[in-house]
């Protein structure tokens, strides 16, 4: 009688991240043969690792929101928007770093709840309103700001910024903000009933009902998420720079979205994984480095972006079925 031999099966949660890492590996090894003299030096990733836990803890809030079943747009207006609240609460309390946080934390929850209430309760297309919010918020921030940029020359020696963006050893600070905001989503997501909620809403929001999930109030707090982590990420951007300016969320909202989906999150919602996005954000800033190192010209990164994201949904799909050894 033969023996069937049984296969090993992929838990279906891991596979986006296997997909996700596979193919970061695989574009690492192609720079690193590409240009050695640069992916094989400390200093490149110490530089790399300046930005990327800014795309990174804002792709972590729409992981929420896209696994919802919706879609935020809003985010790189907010950024601004919760980033002047913050310089202008720093100029005029003599940088009390707490009340300007609190502020700048309270505009961006501000928005999110908004931008929640517009799509739950009156019952709005999420993309429509949140690419109109986009519009409406850096239009406000520009008003209110009237095209200022402010420099804080004091920061830069402060001991708050050593803790949000200083360096331990090669390491930027902000590296470990983001595994902690991403440890503590990650549990929020995959083992607490708020991310089983917020993939109920995506997947079967009337199943959810019948439950007695509150699908409206999960995806009001998904956009409120959104508003926080942006203002997050507008302190750490001041606060990196010494300089507050409107236009400091541009460069955000493609390099973003395209780390959810090749971190593994489907649009179509349901479904999400903290540890893809991570690794997601990280193939798409090494893609805008690497495409420079490399010796092309920049202008190849939006070529780099697209093809990263349709080859990574291939994989994906790959990964989709049963794999065996």
């Amino acid at each position: 009688m033969s023996k069937v031999k049984k296969g090993y099966v992929i838990p279906e949660r891991f596979r986006p991240v296997l997909g996700a890492f596979m193919f970061f590996v695989l574009m690492m090894v192609i720079f690193i043969a590409a240009a050695p003299e640069v992916f094989l030096t400390v200093g490149i990733y110490t530089a790399i690792f300046l930005s990327l836990p800014l795309f990174a803890i804002m792709g972590l809030s729409l992981v929420f929101v896209t696994a919802a079943g919706e879609i935020d747009l809003a985010f790189p207006s907010i950024i601004p928007l919760a980033g002047l609240a913050f310089a202008w609460t720093l100029q005029q309390t003599n940088f009390n770093f707490a009340l300007a946080a609190l502020f700048c934390i309270a505009v961006g929850l501000a928005c999110g709840l908004l931008n929640g209430y517009l799509v739950t309760k009156l019952g709005l297309s999420s993309l429509i309103t949140t690419l109109g919010m986009n519009f409406a918020l850096i239009g406000l921030t520009n008003v209110l700001n009237n095209g200022e940029v402010r420099t804080f020359s004091e920061l830069n020696d402060s001991a708050v910024r050593s803790i949000l963006v200083g360096s331990f050893g090669p390491i930027p600070a902000q590296m470990f903000w983001l595994a902690g905001i991403a440890l503590v989503l990650g549990m929020l997501f995959h083992r607490h009933k708020f991310g089983l909620h917020v993939r109920v809403a995506g997947d079967n929001p009337e199943a959810g009902r019948a439950m007695g999930v509150n699908i409206e109030r999960t995806k009001i707090l998904c956009f409120v998420l959104v508003g926080v982590c942006a203002a997050i990420v507008g302190i750490l951007g001041i606060y990196l720079n010494s300089t507050y300016f409107s236009t400091m969320g541009e460069g955000y909202l493609l390099p973003t979205l395209a780390a959810v989906f090749v971190g593994g999150t489907p649009v179509t919602g349901g479904k999400g994984t903290i540890g893809g996005l991570v690794i997601g954000a990280a193939t798409v800033v090494f893609i805008q480095t690497g495409v420079v190192a490399t010796g092309l010209d920049g202008y190849w990164t939006s070529l780099g972006f697209g093809v990263v994201i349709v080859l990574s949904l291939l994989g994906h799909r790959k990964f989709s079925g049963r794999l065996t050894r």
